[in-house]
């Protein structure tokens, strides 16, 4: 009993300290574009107050749809048969998608170590490129592979804070994620959050577990 109480308490602490910066629950949006781009800027309860979304369509030899959806929770990019686009996810930014101080998101993410993209589903090769920006003039970016082939399985993304240099994470301003997927590519995130690393959190989760039953013991 004491060894389950224990995985419990560890698993509670693990997940405790994430911190949620997009669950995509609102700021409701369902957006076709069949040529050129499109963006829109919607509130919802995301840092900075909004989230700017913006889809680019580069090829679509037969004319269809892409489209970019927010609802119930989740974030999906779908293009139809033989249409290549991307998407572009932006916090602390402006109704242009322009840098701008009075949108700064001054967010404080020293105690964090990574960012993680939830990804619900994903059927062909795709990339999600972060681009941060802190203080007026540092921007730097990093690229990961979403893995393809997995359709209604989920799979996360995360990028170190050690693969953006120069970055002061005490005071980041404005973050951006690019969502390129392949042709006829379909993407759909759960959330967006940031998270310390692994090892911390088990440690967090096993010092309140430690500290919950030595109280219980006395």
């Amino acid at each position: 009993m004491r060894a389950i109480l224990l995985v419990a308490l560890a698993t509670a602490g693990v997940f405790a300290h994430a911190l949620v910066l997009d669950d995509f629950t609102d700021g409701n949006i369902n957006d076709k574009i069949f040529s050129g781009s499109n963006a829109t800027y919607t509130a919802a309860t995301v840092p900075g107050g909004f989230r700017y979304v913006m889809h680019n369509i580069t090829a679509n030899p037969f004319s269809l749809s892409h489209s970019t959806t927010v609802v119930n929770g989740i974030f999906s990019t779908s293009s139809k048969n033989e249409v290549d686009a991307d998407t572009t996810i932006a916090w602390g930014v402006d109704s242009t998608g322009s840098v701008n101080i009075a949108n700064d998101l001054n967010a404080n993410l020293s105690s964090f170590t990574q960012l993680k993209f939830n990804v619900l589903s994903n059927d062909n090769p795709a990339t999600i490129t972060v681009v941060l920006r802190s203080g007026s003039t540092t921007v730097s970016s990093a690229a990961k592979a979403v893995m393809p082939n997995m359709v209604t399985t989920p799979q996360s993304v995360s990028f170190d804070f050690s693969e953006f240099a120069g970055i002061n994470f005490a005071d980041i301003d404005t973050i951006v994620a690019n969502i390129n997927t392949s042709t006829s590519g379909d993407l759909v995130l759960d959330s967006f959050e940031a998270v310390p690393e692994p090892g911390t959190m088990i440690a967090l989760g096993l010092g309140a577990a430690a500290l919950a039953a030595r109280r219980r013991k006395a």
